[in-house]
């Protein structure tokens, strides 16, 4: 006796979109796991890796960059400054603005989150080649530029203006999304 195939809506899904979400979700969740020994989460390691590249730009700057209000800003700047890894200055261009930069131990630190970012990076693609890896982001790359996805954004930040970086050179895995974080 031959059974029926369950009806379409009820069969496991494997299109791309629901497998993307899919795997987003477990290796994001990952990456917060392997972060808490760090007393970090995602979101704050985000911001030192945005920050060491954007070091002493405003504050306003870093949360365009990340794609937040500037009211999420205050409060995450506010986290990371009371655990010592950031420092808000007046900004000498403009009094009226604060520029952001890391201090000794927000250096420190993302030291130690780019340590986690790459075992994360390495743990979660253990199973492909080199060349699998690589022609992996490729594709993830291009399907987000279609997408009109900011280059190093995490989801919620605001679409990218201006061309899209070539694939040439990739982008180093600072963060989740960069995580899947990102």
């Amino acid at each position: 006796m031959q059974t029926s195939d369950p009806a379409p809506e009820l069969r496991p899904r494997s299109g791309v979109a629901f497998l993307l979400v899919q795997l987003g979700t477990h290796v994001a969740g990952l990456f917060g796991e392997r972060l808490k020994p760090l007393g970090l989460e995602p979101r704050q390691a985000e911001m030192l890796v945005r920050l060491a590249q954007n070091n002493g730009r405003s504050q306003q700057a870093i949360a365009e960059l990340m794609g937040l209000t500037p009211t999420r800003m205050v409060f995450l700047t506010d986290e990371l400054e009371e655990l010592g890894l950031v420092e808000r200055r007046r900004n000498p261009a403009d009094r009226r603005s604060h520029a952001l930069y890391l201090t000794g131990a927000g250096t420190a630190m993302l030291a130690r989150v780019r340590e986690v970012t790459r075992a994360h990076e390495a743990a979660i693609t253990a199973g492909l080649s080199g060349a699998e890896r690589e022609r992996l982001a490729t594709l993830l790359q291009r399907l987000a530029r279609d997408q009109g996805l900011a280059g190093h954004a995490l989801p919620g930040a605001p679409p990218r203006h201006g061309p899209w970086p070539e694939a040439a050179e990739p982008a180093p895995p600072d963060v989740a999304a960069d995580t899947g974080a990102d």
